[in-house]
């Protein structure tokens, strides 16, 4: 059934506010930590995590593990617009970024509500619940813009349903740059030697 990515934002923002849902989200995205060798852990796993949000909400992303290869899919594949900060509404993917090295995106998330042009609720991978975050940092990477899925743009809905235990949240907004992808633009699987 094809659905418009704008016609999946109702369902992407009930399941990051639902504290069952990020959980369970949260626990798929350990998993494909895990099936990638990288641990079985939410730590840099804010990627894995948003791809599985929005799979579930009908958006059909592959699952990603890196921040910016994630945001550039939503950009460029699926045609989210840039959004800047301060204009962010429930249901945009905030995306941070830092100039450290290596430099880029480090942090992916949902934004579930908006409380001001700074202040928000927000899902990821760090904490079992939804929880407020600044888009100006306040101790965290500050959001460099947003992205807002288009009214014209629709593709194929997929569902994911693994099941998993979580073991820990991380604190701290974490480096996904050099993550390995499990996917290609393309969605087929990458081979591994």
């Amino acid at each position: 059934m094809d659905a418009m990515d704008r016609d999946c934002i109702d369902k992407l923002i009930a399941l990051g506010t639902d504290p069952a849902s990020i959980v369970r989200i949260q626990d798929l995205a350990a998993r494909e930590m895990m099936r990638n060798g990288l641990g079985h852990t939410l730590s840099n796993a804010c990627a894995a995590t948003l791809s599985i949000f929005l799979n579930e909400a009908g958006v059909d992303v592959p699952i990603t593990l890196g921040a910016g290869r994630l945001a550039r899919r939503l950009r460029d594949d699926r045609h989210w617009k840039p959004i800047d900060v301060g204009q962010q509404l429930a249901g945009d993917v905030g995306v941070t970024f830092d100039n450290k090295s290596p430099h880029g995106a480090d942090h992916v998330y949902l934004v579930v509500e908006r409380i001001d042009a700074d202040l928000m609720q927000i899902a990821d991978n760090q904490k079992p619940q939804r929880h407020r975050r600044a888009a100006s940092g306040k101790g965290k990477t500050p959001t460099e813009y947003f992205l807002r899925a288009p009214e014209d743009q629709g593709h194929l809905s997929t569902k994911l349903d693994l099941g998993f235990t979580l073991l820990a949240h991380p604190d701290e907004d974490e480096d996904t740059n050099d993550l390995p992808e499990p996917f290609n633009d393309d969605g087929s699987p990458v081979l591994r030697d």
